[in-house]
């Protein structure tokens, strides 16, 4: 059975000849069955009507909020993008009137612009921090989202805080882009997807341009094995070479071409390489590389003609891994410690013990106790430990 509609007559009766008089549940009762009924606009009028005639009453707020919402909020984007004035005009009269609580249509109001916002391309990362500044972010619920098919998803908290350390570094409000994202890893609730680490990385990217850079370097070098949504093989690189630290640009460089062996995708690595031997003045490993590239990007080269691209890579490889010593520092230490089931061990450098893989060597060896190897060193994250720490690469044995 319908359920019969209340009969307004006499609100608005009251309305019309004694405003007055209006009680708060009366206020309240009113505008919600307006809105109740379909009678949108009207419910709208009352409450506007209501905020500048009877000031002092406010339990009605969240009914006339929800009249404004439905009216000009909760419509499609491409109707916000027809009158973007008039939607951001309701969203502000929202904000004035309605707080962010239970029963409140702030929060869906404030999402339903970040949506709008987000689908623009490029978003403009103001307007998106200005948005989210509308909530109060921290006092947010926590609790993750599950949907009627019980998948869980990130809870509003978790949302908001994604959003606005992004924001804020797009924004390039670095400082409060740190403070945010530092109170959001220490925030106990329940991470999901990526987002802890892209709000780690929006952290250390901002260490970055505070000139925080050994911060910046552990935290990237944590999130590298892990987090495959940036290149961090590049970020690392470029972090080394604009701050002075040549050495460990190109052995993080040389240890990238060694582990990934020859791919048509990988020019921009190549391109490095060709940069680091112009550098180091080292022509035949130049006139390698000059040759690679020419012959990946089908172009005419006077040197190695009768070879393709796969095996001027080899010659390359060859080359630059028995000269090591011309691009980056080369230790010497001594294997105190393997397991050869596992593949890796320890090795010694005055008194230094330092980890190393079997599969880091620069050529397929046995590796035995007591080998004396040279190696070059490369810092690492130690997960079980949390902290930095370093290995060995590109490591050969000596005797």
């Amino acid at each position: 059975m319908d359920k019969k509609l209340k009969d307004l007559t006499a609100y608005e009766q009251q309305f019309n000849e004694d405003l007055s008089s209006f009680t708060e549940f009366q206020a309240s009762d009113y505008i919600k069955e307006l809105k109740n009924q379909g009678q949108t606009d009207k419910a709208i009028e009352v409450g506007r009507t209501l905020l500048e005639q009877k000031p002092e009453l406010n339990d009605y707020v969240n009914y006339f909020g929800y009249a404004l919402y439905n009216r000009y909020i909760n419509i499609s984007l491409e109707k916000i993008s027809e009158n973007e004035n008039l939607f951001y005009t309701i969203l502000k009269e929202i904000k004035e009137n309605c707080r962010q609580e239970r029963y409140s249509p702030l929060e869906a109001s404030v999402n339903k612009a970040i949506k709008y916002e987000m689908s623009k391309s490029p978003v403009d990362y103001s307007k998106l921090n200005e948005l989210l500044d509308m909530l109060d972010g921290p006092t947010l619920d926590d609790q993750p989202f599950i949907n009627k098919d019980g998948k869980e998803f990130e809870s509003k908290k978790e949302k908001w805080y994604r959003q606005k350390v992004r924001a804020l570094y797009e924004t390039e409000n670095y400082s409060l882009c740190l403070e945010t994202a530092n109170i959001a890893i220490a925030s106990q609730f329940k991470w999901h997807y990526n987002n802890k680490s892209w709000i780690q990385y929006y952290r250390a990217s901002s260490l970055v341009k505070l000139g925080r850079y050994e911060e910046a370097e552990n935290t990237f070098i944590a999130l590298k094995d892990h987090f495959r949504a940036a290149d961090f093989s590049d970020i690392l690189f470029q972090l080394y070479m604009n701050t002075g630290k040549e050495n460990e640009a190109y052995t993080s460089l040389l240890y990238e071409f060694f582990l990934n062996g020859f791919d048509i995708k990988l020019m921009p690595i190549y391109l490095k390489i060709q940069s680091m031997c112009k550098e180091k003045e080292a022509s035949k490993q130049l006139s390698l590389i000059n040759a690679l590239l020419a012959k990946m990007k089908n172009e005419e080269s006077e040197d190695y003609k009768d070879l393709d691209a796969s095996h001027v890579f080899d010659k390359l490889y060859d080359s630059l891994m028995n000269h090591l010593e011309l691009f980056i520092k080369r230790h010497e230490g001594k294997v105190v410690y393997y397991n050869e089931d596992k593949g890796f061990g320890t090795l010694i450098d005055h008194d230094q013990r330092i980890f190393f893989r079997q599969a880091d060597y620069i050529y397929d060896e046995e590796v035995l106790k007591y080998d004396n190897v040279s190696y070059s060193l490369i810092k690492s994250y130690d997960r079980k430990k949390d902290e930095s720490t370093y290995k060995a690469i590109l490591l050969r044995t000596i005797y």
